[in-house]
């Protein structure tokens, strides 16, 4: 920024009484006007103490009393401060941030005492603590310019009105090295003044810098929760996608992709001889006919009951699969082919007994089923072949019944209360 930008800007700001400029967005000049209270605050403690220092040390030749009520004053304007910033505080506007102005006359009367004490106290102490009292001045003059850099305009008229009571009382005495002082004093001043400015400007950078970084922050809060609901709804359609891949589209069953990936870690087990696995494969009897009579939208009712009558015969580790067709497989874990020809003849019993209803009316149906237990060594699908086999010779024999192949069959052992109970779970 040039010096003619810093001083308009200035201008602009005493024109409105603010304290601050006013050619910033409304949040940055927010947090100037925090800036400006809070360090006007730890001055306003500084202050006391160091003119308590001046009155009572340096000035100690003047009566007690005027300089007992000239600092109980200065600590009035202090209490005051204080109890303004509060109730600036709870009213503070961040949209639309205003300063107090009773605060800003109590701020520069209370910054104005250090140049008008030299002038009060000249005919009452030494020329000694008069020089030490102005050095005073000057010193406070200084810390009023450096550390309100937050706040521009105010730096220039409390520093206006500090230095001003100050060079005023320096020419005055006549004195050519008072006067060389007093010059001197004016030119420090507004070196400072044009470092506050400097630094003023590399503080408003700062903040909006400051001010981008949040807004960017935040965009980027926003893509965030926009790229993890679009990675939630993508994950949301992968899953669907692959659950809509490894089922069947009709009766929402499994379907033979998932019966591989079912039976692939079960291989390993049998081959090692760890767990036993039996395969059914169930046929629905005359389902033709039912298509034929009562029509396809019957016959997929049909097959969607029958999924559900030969699922509720299954444990949770089971897996029923619709493998095209009216042709289900089932998949039993921990279990042999005995085993597998209760659950089997529990299937068919299930399914026999229930009549299917339709919107064609109630529709009997029976099933056969073949059953192989998968051997060790064997192949997922030459374990299928030998069921699927078996599952033709039920057909063969008449249908509604359950056959284990010749390979299994030899194995078979019953044991006491071991017979096939219809509807019960195994």
């Amino acid at each position: 920024m040039s010096l003619k930008h810093d001083l308009q800007a200035v201008w602009a700001a005493l024109r409105q009484g603010s304290p601050v400029v006013v050619h910033v967005p409304p949040d940055i000049r927010h947090v100037l006007l925090q800036r400006y209270m809070e360090m006007s605050m730890q001055n306003g403690r500084l202050s006391l103490v160091s003119f308590g220092i001046l009155l009572f040390g340096l000035a100690y030749e003047a009566p007690l009393l005027p300089r007992l009520i000239a600092w109980g004053v200065l600590g009035a304007i202090y209490g005051v401060r204080v109890w303004r910033v509060r109730r600036l505080a709870r009213r503070a506007d961040p949209n639309e941030p205003r300063s107090d102005r009773l605060y800003d006359v109590l701020l520069l009367v209370a910054s104005s005492v250090w140049g008008v004490a030299p002038l009060l106290l000249q005919s009452w102490i030494s020329s000694f603590n008069l020089f030490c009292a102005m050095y005073a001045a000057f010193v406070a003059t200084a810390l009023l310019a450096i550390t309100y850099i937050a706040a521009l305009p105010a730096s220039l008229v409390l520093v206006g009105a500090s230095v001003a009571p100050l060079i005023a009382f320096m020419l005055m005495q006549n004195s050519l090295v008072l006067a060389a002082l007093a010059v001197g004093t004016l030119i420090c001043a507004l070196a400072m003044l044009m470092r506050v400015n400097s630094a003023h400007g590399t503080l408003l950078q700062a903040l909006a810098s400051e001010r981008q970084n949040a807004v960017l922050v935040q965009e980027l809060q926003t893509y965030r929760r926009a790229l993890e609901t679009e990675n939630a709804t993508l994950d949301s359609s992968l899953r669907a996608a692959a659950s809509a891949a490894n089922r069947d589209a009709l009766t929402g069953l499994f379907n033979r992709r998932h019966v591989n990936a079912f039976a692939e870690p079960l291989a390993a087990l049998v081959h090692e001889g760890k767990e036993e696995v039996t395969l059914c494969m169930v046929d629905v009897d005359h389902f033709k006919q039912v298509n034929d009579r009562y029509g396809h939208p019957v016959g997929d009712e049909v097959l969607r009951a029958v999924g559900d009558l030969l699922g509720a015969r299954l444990r949770e580790g089971d897996c029923l699969a619709r493998i095209g067709g009216e042709e289900f497989m089932i998949v039993l874990r921990h279990c042999n082919a005995s085993r597998g020809r209760r659950v089997a003849e529990s299937a068919r019993h299930n399914v026999a007994a229930s009549q299917i209803r339709t919107a064609a009316g109630e529709v009997p149906i029976t099933v056969s089923v073949g059953v192989a237990q998968w051997a060790s060594g064997e192949r997922l699908e030459d374990v299928i072949r030998r069921a699927d086999r078996t599952l033709y010779g039920a057909k063969q024999a008449g249908r509604d019944r359950v056959e284990v192949h010749a390979d299994d069959a030899l194995n078979l052992s019953f044991a006491n209360g071991e017979s096939t109970v219809p509807g019960q779970l195994h």
